[in-house]
C-alpha cells in the first residue's frame, strides 16, 4: 500500500503535463476509487490508500470506496 499523502500528490500531479504550455488548472473535481487501510507504525495509526490494481469486481478483492476530491489552487 501507498501512504494517502503520496496517492493524493500523484493525483494532483496527473492534472498537468510538462508539455502543456499555456495550460493552467485552477481547480478540479475527481471521483477516484481507493483501497485503504489503517496500519499502526511506531505506535501511530497511519492511513494508506491507493487506486485499486484492477477495475474489475470479484469476490476476492478488498473493498473499494469512492473518494470525492475537490482540488483548488491556493494562494502562495
Amino acid at each position: 500500500m501507498i501512504p494517502l499523502a503520496d496517492t493524493l500528490e500523484a493525483l494532483v500531479d496527473s492534472l498537468t503535463t510538462a508539455d502543456a504550455r499555456g495550460l493552467a488548472v485552477e481547480s478540479a473535481t475527481m471521483d477516484v476509487p481507493l483501497e485503504g487501510r489503517v496500519v499502526r507504525l511506531a505506535g501511530v495509526p497511519t492511513f494508506f490508500a491507493s487506486v485499486p490494481h484492477t477495475r474489475w469486481r470479484s469476490g476476492v478483492l478488498p473493498a473499494v470506496h469512492v473518494a470525492h476530491l475537490s482540488i483548488v489552487e491556493g494562494e502562495e
